[in-house]
């Protein structure tokens, strides 16, 4: 009741009104506007403001904060998190008609022919954090003679993107070829092509860019070995992981291409805004007790698993039977609902 009676007496001061032009010319006003201060200053009320610099599972982070009543403690201030990069890896797979297949060395053998680029089984990928956030907390100091131990509760807000994960840049010739491979078996194994190329004379002239062949027609025969030996060699992607399995009981395979710009990407997607609890100690460092240094433990509800997308939509929460480092990260995401954060911080009182 006394901190409510105390608010109102703040705000009906402080708020403008029809009388406020009375009140600057009543010579009482200095007098309660002092004894205001003084009574703010003897509860703790905005009487000092801290500078920090902490360090900690949300990055290097700047802070403000003050007192808003002797037992608690109000703070405000930003976190970013360095760039520093997690080694990931993606292997190439062939298939053909939705089922994986072991045929990448003809693939390679074949591309490397026509192109004289050298597909790599591999993918490396590169992962790095991308959290930048505003946090507003509030401190409690539940012992009356022990200002060492707080507990905090408040919110950080950022943006929804954690992290991301593209392929390296050594890997993109890999990846056009790969591109390059799949248009072309898109384009032989369909149903048009074996009419074009056998009865369009301006066909193979525009499918090479060849102008000579204008007038050339395939023979039908070259023309069948051809498709059937794009069938047996399948379709080239990331094999990630399964949708599922069908009614056999055989795995639905998600095959990962690489975008039109010849690359292969994905994002772990978060909650904007984030509440959060913890608990802290702190003490002085200095004598006149200006520097303190405390640590703080407490947790992120960041809105439960962290959700992994990849660049054309797919979401790898909701697939089974993961391979490789997908797996292994996907399995620490899924132990951790919850960001822990913890936080060394050194601040100055003024």
């Amino acid at each position: 009741m006394k901190s409510l009676l105390k608010l109102i007496a703040i705000v009906s001061v402080l708020l403008p009104s029809s009388s406020y032009a009375q009140r600057v010319y009543d010579e009482d006003y200095p007098n309660r506007m002092k004894s205001l201060a003084e009574s703010m200053n003897k509860h703790g009320v905005f009487n000092s403001i801290e500078i920090a610099a902490n360090i900690g599972t949300t990055g290097f982070g700047l802070e403000v904060a003050s007192p808003i009543t002797k037992w608690t403690k109000l703070r405000a201030g930003v976190d970013w998190m360095p760039h520093f990069t997690i080694p990931m890896n993606f292997e190439l797979s062939t298939y053909t008609d939705g089922q994986v297949d072991d045929k990448f060395d003809r693939i390679q053998e074949m591309m490397y022919d026509m192109s004289g680029i050298k597909i790599d089984q591999e993918i490396q990928m590169q992962s790095r954090p991308t959290m930048t956030t505003f946090r507003l907390l509030l401190d409690v100091y539940p012992f009356k003679n022990n200002r060492h131990w707080h507990f905090t509760t408040g919110f950080f807000l950022g943006g929804n993107t954690m992290g991301k994960s593209v392929n390296k840049m050594l890997e993109m010739p890999s990846l056009m070829a790969l591109n390059m491979y799949n248009r072309l078996y898109n384009e032989i194994t369909s149903d048009e092509f074996y009419d074009k190329a056998a009865f369009d004379p301006d066909f193979l002239a525009d499918f090479t860019g060849i102008d000579a062949l204008k007038g050339t027609y395939l023979d039908q025969r070259v023309i069948q070995e051809l498709q059937d030996k794009m069938f047996s060699l399948g379709k080239l992607g990331v094999h990630i992981g399964d949708y599922g399995y069908d009614e056999d009981g055989e795995p639905v395979p998600y095959i990962m291409m690489p975008d039109h710009d010849g690359t292969v990407s994905a994002k772990a997607i978060v909650n904007r805004f984030r509440p959060y609890l913890g608990f802290g100690y702190g003490g002085a460092l200095s004598k006149d007790g200006k520097w303190e240094a405390s640590l703080d433990a407490g947790v992120q509800f960041w809105g439960g698993v962290p959700k992994v997308m990849t660049h054309d939509g797919t979401v790898l929460n909701d697939l089974i039977n993961l391979r490789g480092k997908v797996r292994s990260y996907m399995n620490l995401m899924k132990a951790i609902p919850v960001y822990p954060t913890i936080d060394f911080r050194i601040s100055y009182r003024f």
